[in-house]
């Protein structure tokens, strides 16, 4: 009977267990995630992996909507509740599966066969006899790459707990914009719902007059159109909230009577100092979960490199013991097999990870610009949104109710007609309209910067206007010209 046993893989065998079994954990990895994300924005964020901690969630839901929801709480019911949220999670499962993967060393391979010896002559010295054969084989090359491989793993590790991270920053920041923009409309709302009151009242009050034939008809027709543009307005704001409540509700991953929550009916106002912090560029490149993401690719890939470099050395090496037994004798001895790299020397591999090397340095470098000259811009815009939003409030709302009540007082002394009055009121109607924008686009300049100094880079997408002023300024800007005539 004939075996080869490799002793030496059996060994590295049992490695391959331990190897693969420790190192990094996900939930380990998803507790240092939750810690920064507490530190950064002050929020808490919980996996539900069982129906268990859904249930816990459920509840602490419904007991943030029992109160009119402010801007925190509508962030904190996203990032509890958001399932989208919840599969991104998920990625640091994946992650940790690779690690698990990348420190597994090879499966021995077993072969065994059998050798049926043939009759012989009986008077033959040695009577024939049946041969078998085991062997068991092992790559040995695959236990010293493996921490290699292992370590590029866990920077990808690394990497995937910066992405999570960086999508819970992500949808913390969409919230809070919605948010704002609900209650940038409920406000606008709230003034159409005063305007037409008003706008009725004024209307009734000139059919009377016109029917004791006191003024002429155009007068009445003048005030009939500003109630009627005044209620058609009120119905666009109506329609635009609806949309945006429906957006917020995406994000907080509500639905059916969830969906029936009531905010503050007005914006928070404008701090009264202006955020000041020193090295705006030094602090937000400490704080980049962008630039955390792009070192841990650049770790990853040279830590391929190294793998490819060493394997174009030896890319394939069996080593063991061997055991032999032949006609009742045993044999033991070392046994070695390997591939001489002269055709395949991974000559493309090590390229391809050389250039990914340096494209990931230079896409680093360009980031951190990026993210200079976006807190810079940041920092420009929300101090201009910031004076914009302070200027309407100080300075235009007080002009133009002390303009009303001049114009108000010559129009009852017969100084002044009727369309003089109306555009009064309608430049009162758009100062209000236009600060409550102006509010809005400083809370969303306030978020972004902060999104920026929290660790996220913002990409500007445009304009940041509410539907609300594009609905009514349609349906509005003519009155200005109507009352001009």
């Amino acid at each position: 009977m004939k075996a080869k046993i490799r002793c030496a893989a059996l060994f590295f065998a049992a490695l391959s267990l331990l190897t693969g079994c420790a190192g990094v954990s996900k939930e380990m990895g998803f507790s240092e995630v939750q810690q920064q994300v507490n530190e950064r924005i002050g929020a808490s964020i919980q996996w539900n992996q069982d129906t268990a901690s859904i249930d816990k969630i459920e509840q602490i839901i419904q007991e943030l909507l029992e109160e009119p929801l402010v801007a925190d709480t509508a962030v904190q019911i996203a990032l509890l509740h958001n399932r989208r949220l919840q599969a991104a999670y998920e990625e640091i499962g994946i992650a940790q599966a690779a690690v698990v993967e990348a420190g597994s060393i090879s499966n021995p391979a077993f072969h065994g066969g059998v050798a049926f010896g043939l009759p012989q002559d009986p008077t033959a010295a040695h009577p024939a006899h049946d041969h078998y054969v085991f062997e068991i084989e092992m790559d040995f090359l695959s236990v010293l790459y493996a921490s290699m491989r292992k370590s590029a793993a866990e920077s990808e590790f690394e990497a995937a707990k910066l992405r999570v991270m960086a999508a819970v920053m992500d949808l913390a920041g969409q919230t809070r914009m919605a948010f704002y923009r609900v209650q940038a409309e409920t406000q606008t709302l709230e003034m159409f719902r005063q305007v037409v009151l008003a706008t009725e009242a004024a209307y009734e009050f000139t059919r009377k007059i016109h029917e004791a034939g006191n003024i002429p008809e155009l007068n009445l027709l003048l005030e009939r159109a500003l109630y009627e543009r005044s209620k058609l307005a009120f119905t666009m704001a109506e329609a635009t909230l609806v949309e945006s409540r429906e957006q917020l509700n995406r994000l907080m991953g509500l639905w059916g009577e969830e969906t029936a929550w009531i905010v503050e009916p007005r914006l928070p106002d404008i701090p009264t100092d202006p955020t000041k912090l020193a090295n705006l560029e030094g602090a937000a490149l400490e704080t980049s979960i962008d630039l955390a993401v792009a070192r841990e690719g650049i770790v990853a890939i040279g830590k391929q490199l190294g793998v490819a470099k060493a394997m174009a050395l030896v890319p394939h090496l069996d080593i063991g013991g061997e055991l032999e037994e032949e006609a009742g004798a045993w044999k033991a001895g070392p046994s070695v097999g390997f591939q001489i790299p002269i055709f395949d020397r991974k000559q493309g591999q090590r390229a391809a990870a050389a250039a990914e090397l340096r494209r990931r340095q230079e896409d680093y470098h360009a980031l951190a610009v990026e993210i200079r000259s976006a807190v810079r811009a940041a920092h420009r815009s929300l101090s201009a949104a910031r004076q914009t939003a302070l200027f309407y409030r100080d300075e235009m709302l007080p002009l133009q109710e002390q303009i009303l009540d001049q114009v108000q007082l010559q129009y009852n002394a017969m100084q002044i007609g009727t369309p003089r009055l109306l555009l009064a009121k309608q430049q009162q109607i758009d100062a209000g309209r236009e600060y409550i924008q102006a509010l809005y686009n400083y809370h969303v300049a306030r978020t972004k910067f902060d999104q920026i100094i929290n660790g996220r880079l913002v990409l500007d997408t445009g304009e940041v206007s509410s539907p609300v002023e594009a609905s009514t300024v349609r349906h509005l800007e003519g009155m200005n010209a109507e009352g001009g005539h």
